[in-house]
């Protein structure tokens, strides 16, 4: 039998191209909010507290990441320095710094608490929105959820109540959609293009239009010796929904992408592009093999009409060789 052989041309480990490993100090922030005496509670997180997180965040240094990171953005942090030490050339990615476009921080309740900021760095580069979370009173704020603003796009004002913003339930009702709805609805036009069902609620965007691109791309490319399949789904425990002052909600999540190539017969080699080798730790997949990515998604849902993504971010998390 002939043996063929497949080259896989994978998303770039560092597809997110503004991720950067941060820095560690010791930032254990449990913010007290308290009533602003008309019975109204106040934000989780004062502002000098604030400025302390958010200013240990942006330190620059390839240690400690997983004092100032967790979740999928620790993932994706991670496959990146593993790529960039053995691809010098892959991109380097940036600091999560700059001037405070907005902060919307919830009142105080169980744990985890949560906050989300967006980002303006200098030099021209694209605005980041930023989600951290405190998972009990003894812990640091890290960063779970970082996304690119997309170009034209602008992020609706958080509503408040006495100083604090105003979280939803992922069944919050009022919506054109739920923010459940709208994150799972996302994941499945990224699974299934037009064919999705929540398809039509749902304007086009960058994002959805490059991830069905290169996975038609990449299903083409290796159609004639290997099956290919791509998934997406939200990550449990990954979603975080604000009222915005027009009524609708501004919703982020992450979704968790998988391909698999599996080839057909024996004697079919894939060989991997530099990036997903280095997370592989070989160049060839003789059985198979399966790439998971993170997509972080920032969502615009009104109360009627369509659901809009305002940022987005993708990252490959790793690579598994069968």
């Amino acid at each position: 039998m002939r043996r063929a052989r497949v080259v896989v041309a994978g998303l770039s480990a560092a597809v997110a191209l503004l991720l950067v490993a941060v820095g560690c100090t010791s930032g254990h922030e449990a913010g007290r909010g308290t009533s602003d005496g008309t019975g109204a509670p106040s934000a989780a997180v004062a502002a000098p507290q604030l400025a302390r997180i958010l200013g240990a965040v942006a330190q620059v240094r390839p240690d400690g990441l997983d004092a100032r990171f967790a979740g999928a953005e620790l993932e994706v942090r991670r496959a990146a320095l593993t790529v960039r030490a053995q691809v010098p050339t892959s991109p380097e990615p940036a600091p999560l710094a700059g001037d405070r476009l907005l902060t919307a921080v919830p009142p105080p309740g169980e744990w985890p608490r949560w906050f989300l900021t967006a980002l303006q760095p200098g030099g021209g580069a694209v605005p980041q929105v930023v989600v951290l979370v405190q998972d009990g009173p003894r812990d640091p704020y890290r960063v779970v959820a970082s996304a690119a603003v997309l170009p034209g796009a602008s992020l609706p004002q958080p509503a408040t109540t006495g100083g604090a913003a105003v979280p939803l339930a992922a069944d919050a009702a009022g919506l054109a959609l739920t923010p459940a709805q709208a994150l799972e609805g996302y994941a499945d036009v990224l699974t299934r293009g037009a064919e999705a069902p929540a398809a039509a609620s749902l304007a086009d965007d960058p994002l959805r239009a490059q991830v069905l691109s290169e996975q038609q791309a990449e299903r083409d490319g290796v159609s004639a010796y290997v099956d290919y399949a791509a998934s997406h789904t939200p990550r449990e425990g990954a979603l975080w929904s604000l009222r915005t002052t027009d009524g609708g909600a501004l919703v982020v999540g992450v979704l968790s992408g998988r391909r698999s190539f599996t080839p057909r017969a024996a004697g079919v080699s894939q060989t991997l592009p530099p990036d997903l080798a280095a997370l592989a730790g070989r160049d060839t997949a003789p059985q198979g093999l399966e790439v998971s990515t993170s997509e972080v998604v920032v969502l615009r849902v009104p109360t009627s009409g369509q659901a809009a993504l305002v940022a987005g971010q993708r990252g490959t998390t790793g690579v598994v060789v069968r």
